[in-house]
C-alpha cells in the first residue's frame, strides 16, 4: 500500500521535516508551502497524487516541524537542501509546486539545479528573476506591517496572516492549522530570502505553470499576468473563487489544473 510518511533530513546540523511516498514512481512532485504555514497545507494534493507520482512536501527552515535552532541554516539554502534530499533518496528530477513564498524557492531550486527540476508551478507569486521591483516594494511594506502584529500579538499575527492567506473557511482553517508552529523566533530561519533573487532577462529553461486565485490581491494578480506575458511559453490559470493561497480555498481545482499541466510536460525520458 503506497502510504505516506513523515521523514527527518539532517542538514548541516538542522533537522527538516518532509512527508513522502513510499512507493517509487516514474516522476516525483516536490511541493514547498506558503510563508508561515507548514507541509500540513498539501494534504489534498498529497493524497491525490501519491498512487501516481512520488510526492514529497517539506517543513522550510522556521516552520513546521523542521529544527533550525542553533544552526547557521536559513531559508537562501533551500536548493541545496533540495538537492540533498532528492539524492537521498535517488530521485534524479522532479515537479515542482510552490504556494507564494514556495514559489520562490521552487523557482531557486531550478535556477542552481537545473538539472533537477522538468517543470515549476507557482501559485500566487512572481518571478526571482525579472519585473519584480514594485511587488518587492510593497512586500518590504508589508513586512513592517507583520513586524507591529508580532511586537505585540501573535495571536492577532495569525489571524490577519490566515485572512488575507485564504479566502474560505475551510482553506482559513486547514492554513491557521499550519501556521501553530510558527513563532517569533521563526523569523530568524527566514532570512537570506533575498539571496534567492538573480536578476535575468533570459526566459526560464523549464516548462513554467503560473496559478492564481480570482480573489488574490490585485498587485498579486498583475504579476502574474505580467510573468506570464514575459515568459511566452508559459501557461497561465486563474482559479475561480480563490484567494492568495489558491490550493486550499479552490483543492478540487487546482489538483485538476496541477495535474493537467504535469501529465503535459511528463514526456517520458529518452
Amino acid at each position: 500500500m503506497n502510504t505516506v510518511e513523515s521523514r527527518i533530513l539532517r542538514f548541516n546540523k538542522a533537522q527538516i521535516s518532509y512527508s513522502i511516498s513510499t512507493e517509487h514512481r516514474l516522476h516525483t512532485i516536490l511541493m514547498l508551502h506558503a510563508a508561515f504555514a507548514d507541509r500540513q497545507m498539501f494534504e489534498q494534493p498529497l493524497n491525490r497524487f501519491k498512487n501516481d507520482y512520488r510526492v514529497i512536501a517539506i517543513d522550510m527552515p522556521g516552520h513546521g516541524g523542521t529544527v533550525t535552532k542553533g544552526t547557521s541554516v536559513t531559508m537562501d539554502q533551500m536548493p541545496a537542501i533540495v538537492q540533498q534530499l532528492l539524492a537521498q533518496h535517488g530521485i534524479d528530477h522532479c515537479h515542482l509546486i510552490g504556494v507564494s513564498m514556495g514559489s520562490l524557492v521552487a523557482q531557486a531550486v531550478a535556477d542552481r539545479h537545473p538539472e533537477l527540476v522538468r517543470s515549476v508551478t507557482i501559485v500566487g507569486g512572481y518571478s526571482i528573476h525579472k519585473a519584480n521591483k514594485h511587488i518587492l516594494k510593497m512586500q518590504r511594506r508589508e513586512s513592517m506591517r507583520w513586524l507591529l502584529f508580532i511586537l505585540f500579538s501573535m495571536k492577532r499575527f495569525r489571524s490577519y496572516v490566515t485572512t488575507v492567506s485564504c479566502r474560505s473557511e475551510q482553506g482559513q482553517a486547514i492554513f491557521a492549522e499550519a501556521m501553530k508552529r510558527f513563532n517569533r523566533s521563526s523569523f530568524t530561519a527566514m532570512s537570506g530570502m533575498n539571496r534567492l533573487f538573480v536578476p535575468s532577462d533570459k526566459p526560464v529553461t523549464y516548462p513554467l505553470h503560473i496559478m492564481y486565485g480570482e480573489y488574490d490581491l490585485p498587485i498579486a494578480k498583475d504579476a502574474a499576468v505580467s510573468l506570464h506575458e514575459l515568459e511566452p511559453e508559459s501557461k497561465l490559470t486563474m482559479l475561480q473563487g480563490a484567494g492568495h493561497c489558491a490550493n486550499l480555498d479552490e483543492p478540487l481545482s487546482f489538483n485538476d489544473a496541477a495535474e493537467h499541466f504535469i501529465r503535459s510536460v511528463s514526456m517520458p525520458m529518452s
